[in-house]
């Protein structure tokens, strides 16, 4: 049993943050800059003079791509006393830390998984961006609006929470004004989709939605355009440009969403990319942008409380209204979401993605 831990800062003490994200396995793409995000924040923070006159240590963890990992690392993070979590970004690995973290009353702020569900463990829990309730409707009256798709087939993995309820979102949505045909699904892993895109085949959609992350997706998308599938494919933030690697040019053409991209960043993400990238020469993605606001939205609820311990820090953070971050304004609802997050939309095209359509609450 996890039992709370009861924290007593002494001035100049460090205040520990525990971070968390994969550093091996297939999560990694995905969510490993999530490390380097969190170092740069807390390196500008203390070259500042840290915070309440005591510098930030954070308490780095891979969960291994598994929720079992997640939740051993949460567990360690509570043992070696850090005060809040930041992680993780595929939502089966939040959700596991979630449960963790609540039970011993530890501040959490997942910067990008949208399962409905992590938030709904309790009151210690937060998000950086907004759910598949909201991504899932966005996706549907794009197809239905924008491409003027009247019907859509659904793919799913059945391995995936984060699959099957963005599935389940988007199919609500679709049908009130389209026409779901088929609703298909796979295994985690797999490699060979041959027998369900025959049906895909057969049906002739006008798209097919594929709620599931770049690994399994890109694969469908290149074996699908091989057998002759003319559809449009669309996916959520579970696509990321890796899928180039499994899919190649075959997944040009397809639609994707997305919390924050560079392309689309205001001033103030500008600023941050050309920062970011002096001192960590990579591109740049919604995980990155989504930690370094998680960082200083903890931050930032230490100094309004003026404590550094996790029942000041949960105080603060429910309480946070306007904050200013890279990836724009957040304000938290009583769950522990925050409200008007938008959708970005993007398209694969030329070796990269293409602005199409940022859509707000």
């Amino acid at each position: 049993m996890v039992m709370a831990m009861v924290f007593s800062l002494q001035a100049g003490e460090p205040i520990k943050i525990g971070v968390i994200f994969a550093r091996t396995g297939p999560a990694t793409p995905d969510s490993g800059s999530g490390f380097n995000a969190a170092r740069f924040a807390a390196h500008e923070v203390n070259r500042a003079g840290g915070v309440l006159k005591s510098p930030i240590q954070l308490l780095e963890f891979d969960n291994k791509s598994t929720p079992l990992g997640s939740r051993m690392a949460a567990r360690n993070a509570i043992a070696q006393g850090a005060v809040c979590v930041i992680g993780a970004a595929w939502s089966s690995h939040s959700l596991a830390m979630a449960r963790e973290l609540q039970k011993a009353k530890i501040p959490m702020v997942s910067p990008s998984s949208t399962l409905p569900a992590i938030t709904l463990v309790g009151d210690h829990i937060f998000r950086g961006c907004y759910t598949d309730a909201f991504q899932g409707k966005v996706l549907a009256n794009f197809a239905l609006e924008d491409l003027n798709a009247r019907t859509a087939v659904v793919l799913t993995n059945t391995n995936s929470r984060y699959s099957m309820g963005l599935s389940r979102h988007f199919s609500r949505h679709f049908q009130k004004k389209g026409k779901l045909i088929w609703e298909g699904d796979y295994s985690r892993n797999a490699t060979d989709f041959s027998t369900l895109l025959t049906q895909v085949l057969a049906f002739d959609p006008h798209v097919v939605f594929i709620p599931d992350h770049f690994r399994e997706s890109a694969y469908i998308i290149k074996q699908a355009k091989k057998m002759g599938i003319k559809a449009i494919f669309l996916g959520g933030d579970g696509w990321i440009k890796t899928m180039y690697r499994y899919g190649g040019n075959a997944i040009h053409g397809s639609y994707r969403t997305v919390p924050w991209d560079a392309h689309g960043a205001d001033e103030n993400g500008q600023l941050f990319i050309r920062r970011y990238t002096k001192e960590y020469p990579e591109p740049v993605e919604t995980n990155t942008a989504h930690t370094y606001d998680a960082f200083h939205l903890v931050v930032d609820a230490i100094k309004r409380a003026g404590s550094a311990t996790p029942a000041s820090i949960r105080k603060a953070l429910a309480e946070t209204k306007n904050f200013q971050g890279v990836t724009g304004t957040i304000t938290f609802n009583s769950n522990g979401d925050p409200i008007n997050r938008p959708v970005i939309i993007l398209r694969f095209d030329n070796k990269g993605s293409v602005l199409h359509k940022r859509v707000t609450p």
